[in-house]
């Protein structure tokens, strides 16, 4: 579809945006392990990447845990398609290859520690042989450590690098301080919100990190049951390119949660997004649009989506020509890898309440058909995007698939 310059805008505007997207040396590769959002539990969020000009075997970063070395080693069956330039001694097996490959994972990073996104990875640790850094939020890290309790798990995580045990030493990050990750790589940590959820009765956790009330209420779930889910979104930077991948874990739209951690986090971006130096986001999209908000669990639909990445356009848009209502093409060469979403789904009953009682047996006829997401929210964007018109390309991210900052391959 053509999008060019409307008739009408002015010339000052037409000056600040580019033409053509940016080109160049891509900044980041990224192989995609897992992208869905369960319930396929070989199909959830896992991602390693490296900078775009080193090897593999230089130093591999993986981002998030849920399906890793299962799918890793499917990709390995043929790595001429998703590995082309990964090096392998000849006449390997897929096993044998994704244990080297493995062994070139150098750090990982956490957004959360939601199953999906740390199974993988605790499964995993049984192959470990010399000692791992795993990077996160406090409080992600206590839960992943809650499953390295002897009891799930045997106690191969801790905070203490020296603990004999401790194939995975987890690090605290600081949030929106910049972590050396690689040469030249840094990565920056910002809070989200991924919505409330109901603790052990007796528990209290609040985080006041979002500067947001209290979570509401249950009539099952007393308010001092109730927390805030932290999730992280990670800007990779690479500064020998200038270039910036911002990737965000599960997260909830800004006014589901009353909350403005989403609207911090594009402000500390829209500078870099206005000089062309961002050029990659990947973010979730669980359910389709009519999914009623009471019921995403912290999560984004189309809809939520595109209004947050027409937030990050009105304040591109303040910073190029000082006008937030001038947002059309504010996101050219922009490209969104949409992620985490559900590989089946019930269809929503609006008068669900999870107050209520688990129902213990339904005859299969009655049961509704699972809906089929991806094809749904692929058109709701495109849709959204021949409206609006902000100049983002949406890019539907699927397992094997090899990503870079400026093309998909």
């Amino acid at each position: 579809m053509d999008k060019g310059t409307p008739s009408g805008r002015d010339d000052e505007q037409q000056d600040t945006i580019p033409s053509q997207p940016p080109v160049g040396p891509a900044a980041f590769s990224f192989v995609c392990l897992g992208v869905g959002g369960g319930p396929y539990d070989n199909d959830c969020s896992c991602y390693v990447m490296k900078p775009a000009d080193r090897e593999w075997h230089d130093g591999t970063i993986l981002v998030e845990g849920g399906s890793f070395l299962g799918s890793l080693k499917e990709c390995l069956e043929h790595p001429e398609d998703t590995f082309p330039d990964a090096e392998f001694p000849p006449h390997l097996s897929a096993e044998q290859r994704t244990e080297i490959f493995n062994s070139w994972i150098t750090q990982v990073y956490l957004s959360h520690g939601h199953l999906d996104h740390v199974f993988g990875l605790v499964l995993a640790s049984a192959n470990l042989r010399i000692q791992r850094p795993v990077y996160g939020l406090p409080d992600t890290l206590n839960t992943l450590l809650g499953l390295f309790n002897g009891r799930l798990w045997p106690r191969l995580a801790s905070y203490n690098a020296d603990d004999p045990m401790s194939l995975y030493h987890l690090r605290s990050l600081e949030l929106e301080h910049p972590l050396s990750a690689a040469p030249d790589v840094t990565v920056t940590p910002y809070p989200v919100s991924h919505g409330a959820s109901r603790l052990t009765d007796g528990v209290p956790v609040f985080h006041d990190l979002f500067h947001i009330p209290s979570p509401s209420p249950l009539p099952c779930a007393p308010l001092d049951t109730m927390s805030t889910t932290v999730s992280t979104a990670f800007l990779f930077r690479n500064h020998r390119v200038d270039r910036d991948v911002l990737f965000l874990g599960d997260v909830e739209p800004d006014t589901v949660g009353h909350s403005m951690a989403n609207t911090d986090l594009w402000s500390k971006v829209a500078g870099r997004m206005a000089q062309g130096k961002l050029n990659a986001v990947f973010l979730e999209c669980s359910y389709a649009s009519e999914q009623p908000n009471h019921l995403l669990f912290g999560h984004l639909t189309p809809k939520h989506l595109y209004a947050e990445l027409a937030t990050l356009a009105r304040l591109v848009a303040r910073e190029r020509c000082g006008d937030e209502t001038k947002t059309e093409n504010m996101l050219h060469g922009l490209k969104c890898i949409v992620i985490h979403i559900k590989g089946m789904v019930l269809a929503a009953d609006p008068n669900f309440s999870c107050c209520q009682p688990v129902q213990r047996r339904r005859e299969a006829a009655t049961l509704p058909l699972p809906i089929q997401l991806v094809q749904t929210i692929e058109k709701e964007l495109h849709d959204l995007e021949s409206e609006q018109r902000l100049g983002v390309e949406f890019i539907i991210a699927q397992r094997g698939q090899r990503i870079g900052a400026y093309q998909s391959y």
